[in-house]
This record gives C-alpha cells, structure tokens and sequence, in this order.
C-alpha cells in the first residue's frame, strides 16, 4: 500500500488563481477517498462518510469502477451546476462511469441515515491477456452495463455456506470487491489453496489467466462484485 503524503494537485490549464485557491482536487488528494491498493493495471480507494458529512470538490479523470458497499443516499453536486442530483444507492449496485473521455468534478454529501461506504478502482490500463467473451461460470451472473464504459465487465458472485464452484477459468485480470462477510477458499489446480476472510468493501486482485475453485467455508453466504478488465 502506498502511504506517501501527496501534495494537491489541481486541472492542468486552470488559472494561477484558481490553484491558490484551492477550489478542487483530484480525487487521489480527496481526504475521505482512502488509497488502498494500487498496481499498473488498477488504483484502488475506499470512500466513507458519516450522515451529513460531505467530501471538497474533486476531479476523476480515469474510467472507474464502483461498487456500493451500504445502502445509501447520496446527494451529487456538479462542479458550478445550479441543481444537484440525488442518489438512492443500493448496496451491490456496481458500474463502470467512463471518466478518462468525460472527467467529471463533483462534491458529495452522505444524506442518508447510516454510514457511507463505496469502493472506487481506478482502471489504469489493460493487461495483456483478456477475454473475448463474457465470463460463464457456477454462481457468477453477468450484470447488465449502467453507463456505457467499455472497459469493464462485472459479475455478481454469490455462494451459499458449503457451496462451491468448481474449477472456474478466469481468462481476464479482475478485482473482486466483497459486500459481505464470508470466509472463502481459494484452491488451484497445482495443489495452491487460500482461505480470505472478506469484510464488507474487502477486495483482492488477480492476475490472469487463472483457474481457481472457490468453497464458502463460513457460515454466511459471500456476495461479491468481479470487476473484468477488458
């Protein structure tokens, strides 16, 4: 994990003025937009905030995906637009919002009655090695595309207590964020297994290709997000 304390940075081609004050950041500089991992392919952060609590202005200039960890209402509010828009957020609902063609500069308030909580990755390039076709597997659903972004797909993962997959061919590098708490192997065919205790917003990456076979070995079902980068 990077640690390093960042400087903020603000839009190339802005006034001298416009930097000194400071009027917005990039999102890497957002506060409450918490840096957790980052590689070549993906830069991952988690955003949090209590009722009320609002984040600055900040600009997103990468195709990102976002996956809602707790059910929320977020109030959005456009960089000099008049009207915000107002958001009634499901926990699970994932998109891909194609920012690197249309960055967009926003500041957001938590306005429903729990914590927020969301998971931001950054997709910085694409590996390699992807996949042609969609992912078909035991217990991943395709989920339909909200925005239009072309460089992600997304599945839902969901696996009972005791339930397992089988051997799944990942053909595609992918970040897996989990909604739930769930205790899960990962087994490969060499021999290679795992065990991840996942917390709601936990995520962990791979890269592929890769043949895995997933066990829920807890006693609570795991409901998951895979982000494909493709």
């Amino acid at each position: 994990m990077d640690t390093t304390t960042r400087a903020p940075r603000y839009l190339k081609g802005r006034s001298a003025d416009a930097e000194l004050a400071g009027d917005y950041v990039d999102v890497i500089d957002e506060p409450q937009h918490f840096h957790r991992f980052e590689n070549e392919f993906v830069r991952v952060y988690d955003v949090r905030f209590a009722p009320g609590e609002h984040s600055l202005y900040h600009r997103h200039d990468e195709d990102t995906m976002y996956v809602t960890v707790r059910d929320v209402i977020v109030h959005d509010q456009g960089y000099q637009a008049e009207e915000a828009q107002v958001h009634n957020l499901p926990a699970g609902l994932s998109l891909c919002r194609p920012h690197k063609g249309e960055p967009l500069i926003h500041r957001v308030r938590n306005d429903g009655s729990g914590p927020m909580h969301m998971i931001g990755a950054e997709v910085k390039k694409l590996p390699e090695t992807v996949a042609e076709a969609p992912l078909e597997a035991p217990f991943h659903s395709l989920l339909d595309n909200l925005s239009g972004a072309k460089r992600l797909r997304l599945y839902m993962i969901k696996l009972e207590p005791g339930e397992t997959t089988g051997p799944v061919t990942y053909g595609f590098s992918g970040l897996t964020v989990s909604i739930s708490d769930a205790n899960v192997e990962y087994a490969e065919p060499g021999g290679s297994r795992r065990v991840i205790s996942f917390s709601p917003g936990s995520h962990i990456w791979h890269d592929g290709p890769i043949t895995q076979t997933l066990t829920n070995k807890g006693q609570t079902a795991l409901v998951a997000i895979l982000g494909e980068w493709c």
